[in-house]
């Protein structure tokens, strides 16, 4: 079995796309010695006919897809105080999942996993299943569901589709391949890129101690403990609740480092402005919605297929900025400390070991970023409301 792109230098992102086309069922997806999701194949049942190659984003190059900077932008809420509550933002893909799920459609979302504590996408039919796809989860998915639901599509049945960038744009070619595009409403979300999953198992084991148990039964990444720009990891066992902020977990401190994220994230074009996706949903970052503490959505429709399903949807409807203000206040650029990130990796894959290959890299960065984490850290004494309202102003501060 081989690693798609182990003997090129394009890096595999997992996002699926091979897998889900594979007409032998020949590739598979599985955790790599860095803890990512990588495609698989096997050459046992391998007939060569080349369509993997075909819709890879990273083999080839995507065309045809929608400028965000040239599309319709809005800020939204949901008009359920509740689904705002629950969600990361302002419930957009909740009630985007829900209205599909009405009219008949079947949603494929991603999940946690409390038995694998790992992330996948599951095909749900129904509104009950709904929460379990609710929230923003910041790790790489396993997304062998997406051969299904291209099936699916291929049957007749009508489906909607939230996943990062590469996986959606992955997703959409091989749907353009078979002639089902116009069964799928593809929405992606504003992606920051992947960490490996030895770390999230570093975290995993924290928690578990804090907790006394050996599984959780819930577990959110950005509960708004506060408000929605002072998020928070909770994990549930029992009666019993972990809460891990920013400042003080290795988890959040490593995936806002941009060292070890994925190899394929570190120059991921599909996650910049250019998209093969209905809708691109995420926060609305920056000054404008500053000071509200709910969240608020901000979401672009690229096609008429995405259009058509916002307006069937009951919405609050906020004033939006232009598409140039609202992408400053996202991660629109690629990372470029590849070097470091490519010591690190090599460290990582030789050692799996996480403080391993967090040591090498903090050694070799900055002092002004060691300044910036130590002073992180510090503010982890301040009171949750003022550290919340310190980053709201320090937020205002960088966008003026």
């Amino acid at each position: 079995m081989n690693h798609i792109g182990e003997q090129t230098n394009t890096a595999c992102s997992g996002c699926g796309a091979c897998a889900a086309l594979c007409p032998k069922a020949a590739i598979e997806l599985s955790l790599d010695e860095a803890g990512f999701f990588k495609a698989v194949v096997r050459e046992d049942r391998c007939v060569s006919c080349g369509l993997c190659r075909s819709v890879c984003p990273r083999f080839s190059p995507v065309e045809g897809g929608k400028d965000l900077r040239e599309s319709p932008l809005y800020a939204l809420q949901s008009e359920s105080d509740a689904v705002v509550r629950q969600c990361s933002s302002g419930g957009i893909a909740h009630e985007l999942a829900a209205d599909c799920l009405r009219q008949g459609w079947s949603v494929c979302g991603v999940v946690y996993n409390t038995e694998t504590d790992r992330v996948e996408h599951r095909l749900i039919s129904a509104l009950e299943e709904l929460p379990a796809l609710d929230g923003s989860k910041y790790l790489q998915s396993d997304a062998t569901a997406l051969r299904q639901a291209l099936a699916m599509a291929k049957g007749g049945e009508h489906v909607a589709v939230f996943g990062t960038p590469c996986q959606i744009a992955g997703l959409a070619r091989a749907a353009q391949k078979l002639g089902v595009r116009d069964k799928l409403l593809l929405a992606e979300i504003f992606c920051h890129g992947v960490p490996s999953y030895l770390l999230w198992e570093r975290q995993c084991e924290r928690m578990k101690q804090k907790l006394h148990t050996e599984r959780f039964d819930r577990v959110l990444f950005r509960y708004k403990k506060n408000d929605w720009h002072s998020y928070c990891l909770r994990a549930d066992a029992g009666d019993c609740s972990f809460f891990g902020a920013r400042e003080t977990e290795l988890f959040w401190q490593v995936f806002f480092e941009n060292v070890l994220l994925g190899d394929a994230c570190m120059d991921c074009e599909m996650r910049k402005t250019e998209s093969l996706a209905d809708l691109r949903l995420g926060d609305y970052w920056g000054r404008r919605y500053q000071q509200n503490s709910d969240g608020v959505s901000a979401v672009f429709a690229l096609t008429e297929r995405g259009e058509e399903a916002l307006r069937r949807l009951k919405l609050r409807r906020l004033e939006p900025g232009t598409p140039e203000e609202m992408l400053q206040a996202q991660n629109m650029d690629g990372y470029h400390d590849r070097e470091l990130h490519d010591g690190a990796m090599e460290v990582l894959r030789r050692e799996r070991d996480i403080s391993a290959a967090v040591k090498y890299y903090r050694a070799r960065e900055s002092g002004k970023q060691t300044l910036k984490r130590a002073l992180l850290r510090t503010s982890a004494i301040l009171p949750d409301e003022l550290r919340a309202k310190l980053r709201k102003a320090n937020s205002s501060r960088k966008l003026k």
